[in-house]
C-alpha cells in the first residue's frame, strides 16, 4: 500500500512555461506605457510564470494586475489567460476548490475570446484537478473534449499531453500495459516537437509503471532522463519530485543513505516552493524510510508533518498513509496503546478509502465500458467504409474503360499535333532571342535615363541650402561649399556607373549629412552602425541615401530640442534607413526623383525589392544590398 501515490505526476498547466526569463527587460516592457497592449500583457504573464513554482503569491499578485489591465482595455483572451495563470498558483499549492473556481471562470473568457487551444488547456487543467482528486469519470470528460480539439486542430502539442493524460488514467486503474502505451505515444509526439518538459513527463510517467512493476532498472533509468531535462529547463518542482521518485528505489533496494539523500534534496526545493502536496508525500517517505531502519522516533517525527500537511490541504490518501506509519512506529516503539489510537484512526479513513476505491471502481467500469462502446462504433465505421470502398472501386472500373476508349481516340489527334507544336516552337525560339536582345537594350537605356534624374535635382537643392547660408555665416558658408564640392564630384565620378561600393556612398553621405546639419542648425542627425566588413562586401546604387536623407527631412519635422535623427546598418543582406515619424503639417510637393526612383532603379537590378513604409512610430526603408562578387552589366 505504501508509496503507490507516485505512479505517475503529470502536472501541465498550459500557457506557461517552465524558462529562464529576463525578469528586468520584461518589467521594462510592462511598465512603459508607450508599448503595444498586446506586448505588455505578455511580459506581464511571462513575469508571473517565471515565479509559479519558486513564489507563487507574487505570481498571483502581478497576474492581478494584468487583468486588471486587460479588464481596461477589454481584452478577454488575456483575461483568461491570467485567471488560468491565477488557477496555477492555486493548483500547485493544493488548493484544488480555488484552482477549479478561477479555471472555470477562464474557461468563460476564454470561450467568448474565441481562443480554440485556451479552451483546450482549460479542459487539461480541469481534467488535472478532478483526476487529483479521485473523480476519474470527470476527469475522462475533460480529457476527451482536450483531445478532441487537438484531433480537430491536428496540434501535436495538445494530442502529445492527451496521450499522457489517458495514459495516467489506466496507471490509476492499474492498467499498466495500456498505460504504457498511451505514454509512450505521448513520448513519440513530444519527441517530434522537441519539447523537453513533455519528455520529461514522459519519462518520469514511463518510470513509474516500471516501478509498480518492480522493474527497478528500468525505472532508475528513466526516473534519471526525467531529473536531467527538468535540471536543463528550470523546472524546479519536477526536481523534487524525480529526487522522491528516485529515493523511493534506493529504499526499496535497501540502500537507505543514499535513499535518505534524495529525500532531503525533495524535501529542501518542495519547502523552498511551499508545496505542500508533495511536502506530505516527501515526509510520509521519510517516515517510512526509519521505519524500516528501525529509528522509530525519527519516524515519528516525519509521519506527524506528514500527517498536518495532508489535513491542512485536506488530502485524504496520504493522512490515511500518515496513519499507518504512525501505527508502525509506536508498534515497534512498544508503545502499544498509542499504536492503538493511530491504528483505529487508521481504519476509518481507510473505510472512506474502500468507499473511494469502490467509486474508482464503478469509474473503471464506466470507462472501460465507453472504451467498448467506442471500439465498435469504429468496426460499424470500417464496415461501412469497406461498403462504400467496393461501390466505388465498381463505378471506377466502368469509368476507367470509357476513359481509356477516350484516350486512345485524343492519342492519335494528339500525334497529329504533335507534328505541327514542333514546327512552331522552333520558329518561336528564334522571335525570343530577338526579343531577349530588345530587353536587354532596354533595360540598360532605362538605367541611364533614372541616373539623370539625379544629378540636376541634388545640384537644386545643394543650392538651396547655400543660398539660404550665405547671408548668415561667411565661415560656415566656406565649409558648406568645400562640402558641397565633394558632394558633386563624387557625383560626376561616379555618374556612368550603376553600381558602386557600400564604402563609396557612406563617404559622399556623410559630406552630404554635413550639409544638411548646417542647413538645419544641428536640428539633424545621423547615425550609421555598420561593421567595417559590411563596407567593401556589398555595392549600392550611387545616391540611394542620398534621396533617403532628403526625403526624411522633406516630410517630417525637426527642432533643436528633439532633432530628427536618421539610422543606418546593415541587416540580412539590407540597408536599412530609418527615422522617426513626425510629419509636418503642410508637406512639400514632390518632385518625383525620391523614392519612387529607388524603387524603379532597384528594380533593374534585382530581384529583391525594396521595401518602404510605416513601422508603429518610425519610417523604414529597406534597400536589398548586391554583392560586390557579383558583375552588374553597365
Amino acid at each position: 500500500m505504501k508509496k503507490l501515490y507516485i505512479l505517475a505526476s503529470l502536472i501541465l498547466l498550459t500557457f506557461g512555461a517552465i524558462a529562464q526569463v529576463n525578469v528586468d527587460s520584461l518589467w521594462a516592457l510592462w511598465s512603459n506605457p508607450n508599448q503595444a497592449d498586446t506586448v505588455r500583457l505578455r511580459a506581464i504573464q511571462d513575469i508571473a510564470w517565471s515565479l509559479m513554482y519558486s513564489n507563487p503569491d507574487s505570481t498571483a499578485l502581478l497576474a492581478n494586475q494584468g487583468i486588471q489591465f486587460a479588464q481596461k482595455i477589454g481584452s478577454e483572451k488575456w483575461e483568461g489567460k491570467l485567471l488560468n495563470t491565477i488557477g496555477g498558483t492555486y493548483h500547485v499549492k493544493g488548493d484544488y476548490p480555488e484552482a477549479l473556481k478561477n479555471y472555470q471562470k477562464a474557461l468563460v473568457m476564454l470561450k467568448k475570446a474565441g481562443e480554440l487551444k485556451g479552451v483546450a488547456s482549460m479542459y487539461n487543467n480541469l481534467g488535472l484537478i478532478y483526476r487529483e482528486k479521485g473523480n476519474n469519470r470527470k476527469a475522462l470528460e475533460f480529457y476527451e473534449k482536450y483531445f478532441k480539439i487537438g484531433e480537430d486542430l491536428q496540434n501535436s502539442d495538445i494530442l502529445s499531453a492527451a496521450f499522457n493524460n489517458l495514459g495516467t488514467l489506466y496507471s490509476d486503474q492499474t492498467n499498466y500495459s495500456k498505460a504504457l502505451e498511451y505514454y509512450r505515444k505521448g513520448l513519440e509526439f513530444a519527441e517530434k516537437l522537441g519539447d523537453k518538459y513533455g519528455i520529461a513527463i514522459a519519462y518520469n510517467n514511463i518510470g513509474s509503471i516500471y516501478y509498480n512493476q518492480r522493474v527497478y532498472t528500468d525505472a532508475l533509468e528513466y526516473y534519471h532522463k526525467s531529473l536531467g531535462l527538468r535540471q536543463e529547463v528550470g523546472d524546479q518542482r519536477g526536481v523534487g519530485l524525480m529526487y522522491n521518485n528516485i529515493g523511493l528505489i534506493y529504499q526499496e533496494q535497501k540502500d537507505y543513505p543514499i535513499a535518505f539523500e534524495y529525500y532531503q534534496k525533495a524535501l529542501a526545493i518542495h519547502e523552498q516552493l511551499g508545496d505542500k502536496p508533495s511536502l506530505s508525500n516527501t515526509y510520509y517517505s521519510l517516515g517510512t524510510l526509519f521505519t524500516d531502519q528501525r529509528s522509530y522516533q525519527k519516524a515519528v517525527a516525519w509521519c506527524a508533518k506528514g500527517l498536518a500537511v495532508s489535513e491542512e490541504i485536506g488530502a485524504l490518501r496520504p493522512a490515511r498513509n500518515a496513519c499507518s506509519c504512525l501505527y508502525e512506529a509506536y508498534k515497534g516503539m512498544g508503545n502499544m496503546a498509542k499504536a492503538l489510537v493511530w491504528h483505529e484512526q487508521f481504519v476509518a479513513l481507510n473505510d472512506s478509502l474502500q468507499q473511494e476505491e469502490i467509486d474508482q471502481r464503478l469509474d473503471q467500469m464506466e470507462f472501460e465500458k465507453e472504451m467498448l462502446t467506442d471500439s465498435l462504433m469504429r468496426e460499424e465505421e470500417k464496415q461501412h467504409i469497406k461498403i462504400s470502398y467496393q461501390l466505388d472501386l465498381n463505378k471506377k472500373t466502368q469509368t476507367r474503360n470509357l476513359i481509356l476508349v477516350v484516350s486512345i481516340g485524343i492519342l492519335f489527334l494528339a500525334i497529329v499535333f504533335l507534328s505541327r507544336m514542333l514546327y512552331f516552337q522552333k520558329r518561336s525560339e528564334g522571335l525570343q532571342d530577338k526579343t531577349q536582345q530588345l530587353e536587354k537594350q532596354q533595360l540598360i537605356n532605362e538605367i541611364d535615363l533614372l541616373k539623370t534624374q539625379v544629378n540636376p535635382h541634388f545640384l537644386f537643392n545643394s543650392l538651396s541650402i547655400l543660398s539660404s547660408l550665405v547671408h548668415v555665416n561667411a565661415d560656415l558658408s566656406e565649409q558648406f561649399i568645400e562640402q558641397l564640392a565633394r558632394s558633386y564630384r563624387y557625383i560626376l565620378e561616379q555618374k556612368d556607373q550603376t553600381l558602386v561600393s557600400l564604402r563609396t556612398e557612406l563617404e559622399f553621405i556623410r559630406s552630404y549629412a554635413f550639409l544638411l546639419k548646417i542647413r538645419f542648425d544641428n536640428k539633424f542627425d545621423l547615425r550609421m552602425q555598420i561593421a567595417e566588413s559590411d563596407l567593401d562586401r556589398y555595392k549600392i546604387a550611387p545616391l540611394t541615401l542620398q534621396l533617403l536623407l532628403e526625403n526624411a527631412v522633406k516630410h517630417n519635422r525637426m527642432s533643436a530640442q528633439d532633432p530628427l535623427v536618421v539610422e543606418v546598418l546593415v541587416d540580412n543582406d539590407f540597408l536599412v534607413v530609418k527615422n522617426p515619424l513626425r510629419m509636418r503639417p503642410q508637406r512639400e510637393p514632390s518632385t518625383g526623383t525620391g523614392l519612387n526612383n529607388i524603387i524603379n532603379r532597384y528594380a533593374l537590378l534585382t530581384d529583391r525589392t525594396v521595401k518602404a513604409g510605416e513601422c508603429e512610430d518610425s519610417f523604414i526603408v529597406r534597400v536589398p544590398l548586391l554583392n560586390a562578387s557579383i558583375p552588374v552589366v553597365q
